[in-house]
């Protein structure tokens, strides 16, 4: 586990993140990464070492085991190799932070089902340092399911036994989150407090369109095109600032799935507003490769900053940028469009997909349901009284 000693300088107070490795004689020493201004930044030093330290694989030679460190070094390299760069980064994150801790320089013959069995009880206990609440159900069965894949790796690779799945997952009763929105009329006041037709577009784009912020912002201008009147947006890529090079803040990479590369139109509300905000681009000169920052990206920051100062103007709750698409998908389910239309303009892999994650919108329709019935039965009972149903054989 890494410590992280303070100490006063002339420039004040300054943390250290002191932890163990292993040089390349096999030795294992102690690593000292200094001077960061908070706890936070060199804790990210921390992981930003781990993300590309790979212990000497003599190591496990030398010592006649099969060390922890050594195998996730190997597993890590076939991972690398499978997963986007985006999951290869939330791979990581996941050993450096709940993982790698309880399991470090740990022989792996050696562990029982005991001690895997205290590590998902510990899991279970722990709180998220940001909110002070437990981590979600969904979240750490994710944590579960990583370490049970690289166990399964080591036993297919060193017959070393996954006794993981030996253990019964803890199952946490919580209460379902209600999805957050904006109705439309909620959208529409908070368009109209916007006054820079740079964020209104940028908005605006994210409402009526559907799509995913990473797909947003990785359009360029050669993807946003005019045709019979309408506009079109192209998605063929997505940008994530999940980077394993610090000196790349972001990454332009394929769309999450085959099925995301698609071409969605956009209602006429905004074609009046891209038409503006392209004359405004020209005007000011801003480069073509993305079509909202010009010669770079918007910053993450800076989007949420003004999404949540032009949500107090409008006097509207908060919500997360990604919940503009719920939104979006959620207006169009009550619209009574089409479920396979809107499985195809989220880029969804799959229209059952999209019922799990919107079946909550039609909750409201259970009455509806409970009045169809009523109306049908309703109906048989006049065509008996009427005389309309079929007609009884005589009896002579």
């Amino acid at each position: 586990m890494p410590s992280y000693p303070k100490r006063t300088t002339k420039q004040g107070i300054v943390y250290d993140v002191r932890f163990r490795i292993y040089d390349e004689n096999g030795q294992e020493v102690q690593k000292r990464l200094c001077g960061y201004p908070n706890k936070r930044q060199a804790h990210q030093a921390y992981l930003d070492f781990m993300k590309t330290y790979v212990p000497p694989v003599f190591k496990l030679k030398e010592r006649g085991d099969y060390v922890y460190d050594d195998l996730l070094a190997q597993y890590k390299k076939s991972r690398q190799v499978e997963l986007a760069t985006s999951s290869y980064y939330d791979l990581l994150f996941i050993f450096d932070n709940f993982i790698t801790p309880s399991f470090h320089d740990k022989s792996m013959p050696t562990l029982k089902k005991a001690d895997y069995a205290n590590w998902q009880t510990e899991l279970w206990a722990m709180k998220n340092p940001a909110s002070g609440e437990f981590y979600a159900q969904k979240y750490l069965t994710k944590i579960r399911s990583t370490l049970s894949t690289f166990l399964t790796w080591c036993e297919d690779t060193y017959d070393i036994p996954n006794s993981l799945k030996l253990i019964k997952k803890p199952k946490r009763k919580e209460m379902k989150k209600e999805m957050q929105i904006w109705e439309l009329d909620e959208f529409l006041r908070f368009q109209s407090v916007i006054d820079d037709v740079f964020w209104k577009t940028f908005y605006m784009s994210l409402f009526y369109s559907g799509c995913r912020i990473g797909e947003l912002l990785a359009l360029s201008d050669d993807d946003v095109y005019l045709q019979n009147g309408t506009y079109y947006f192209t998605i063929n890529k997505n940008l994530t600032r999940k980077t394993l090079d610090s000196n790349k803040p972001y990454i332009i990479q394929p769309p999450k799935t085959a099925t995301s590369n698609r071409t969605i139109p956009l209602p006429q509300e905004m074609t009046e507003q891209l038409k503006t905000y392209i004359a405004y681009k020209q005007e000011k000169r801003l480069g073509k490769a993305f079509f909202f920052g010009g010669d770079a990206p918007v910053a993450e920051m800076t989007y949420g900053r003004y999404f949540n100062k032009y949500a107090d103007a409008a006097g509207l709750k908060h919500i997360r940028i990604h919940d503009l698409r719920h939104s979006h998908a959620s207006m169009l389910i009550h619209l009574n469009v089409p479920i396979t239309v809107i499985s195809k303009r989220l880029g969804h892999s799959s229209i059952e997909m999209t019922l799990k994650k919107y079946a909550h919108c039609y909750a409201s329709g259970a009455g509806e349901a409970v009045a169809a019935v009523d109306n049908a039965i309703a109906n048989c009972n006049c065509g008996t009284a009427c005389g309309t149903n079929s007609a009884k054989p005589s009896q002579n």
